[in-house]
């Protein structure tokens, strides 16, 4: 896709973030309503409350209860615990007291509000894998299959964009100063699509001879599976890969990958 269309897309895509967002007060907090939607197609919101000279921007710990609403329940399990950690790590974001949060200034607010929609969009992909039995998070699968080839790679790095920063899931190095910079999508969407595109429009300038690969999750799990989860695949929408294909190097439909025998060699490869 050439430049043109790429600024294209950037400006509407600004502009439709802009014309969604909606500001108001509720119990003394600010709030900041997000055209992005959770398990439950609610629109995420976004807080923030000023005491004693400190802003704080959360989430009123809505994130959390979604996936216990779900069937997550993350207090019991460390486990799960982790996976809260992976899905939150190269956010600049923590969790406090069941919600999530991040101190800001009026410098980076805008950064952090970036930051913490991101955070709350990876954790409310979590609640796909959620049975009585298994909760899995799509970053550690990849993460365990680079580590089981002995794929060099940096996880959740931040790089600076025209905007913003983006949080990145993995970075593998290529020569010469080349990266490879991989997106996942854990939960396919429309709206999931957009925001990878984003991040990849965004990058032009900053990396322009990065690679520009994502991931995308179309594993389904067997809820009747006995003990080992079975793996089923589940169909993406043509609509999600069109949006990804006009900015993406490469797409790779997790299943795809993992029947593909040159899979490893290629992502590992310094073509």
């Amino acid at each position: 896709m050439n430049t043109q269309a790429m600024q294209d897309l950037s400006t509407e895509y600004l502009h439709w973030l802009k014309s969604n967002l909606i500001v108001f007060e509720r119990g003394g907090s600010q709030v900041l309503s997000t055209p992005f939607i959770d398990p439950f197609n609610d629109g995420i919101e976004i807080l923030l409350d000023t005491a004693g000279g400190e802003m704080v921007l959360h989430d009123g710990g809505r994130t959390l209860d979604t996936l216990m609403d779900m069937g997550v329940h993350i207090e019991k399990s460390e486990r799960r615990q982790a996976i809260i950690q992976n899905a939150i790590a190269g956010c600049g974001v923590r969790m406090n007291n069941g919600r999530l949060e991040t101190v800001v200034t009026h410098v980076n607010r805008a950064q952090r509000v970036h930051f913490l929609t991101t955070a709350i969009l990876r954790l409310n992909d979590l609640w796909m894998t959620a049975s009585p039995r298994t909760i899995t998070d799509f970053f550690e699968i990849v993460k365990e299959y680079f580590d089981e080839h002995e794929i060099l790679y940096t996880a959740n790095k931040s790089i600076t964009g025209r905007t913003v920063e983006h949080p990145i899931d993995f970075i593998i190095p290529l020569p010469k100063g080349r990266d490879r910079l991989i997106k996942l999508v854990s939960r396919p969407s429309v709206q999931a699509a957009k925001v990878a595109s984003f991040t990849w429009i965004d990058l032009k300038d900053a990396q322009p001879d990065a690679e520009r690969v994502v991931f995308i999750n179309d594993m389904a799990f067997e809820e009747d599976a006995p003990d080992d989860v079975t793996k089923k695949t589940k169909n993406v929408n043509d609509n999600i890969i069109s949006i990804l294909k006009g900015y993406s190097d490469k797409i790779y439909p997790w299943s795809v990958a993992m029947n593909e025998p040159t899979f490893v060699q290629q992502i590992r490869s310094t073509r």
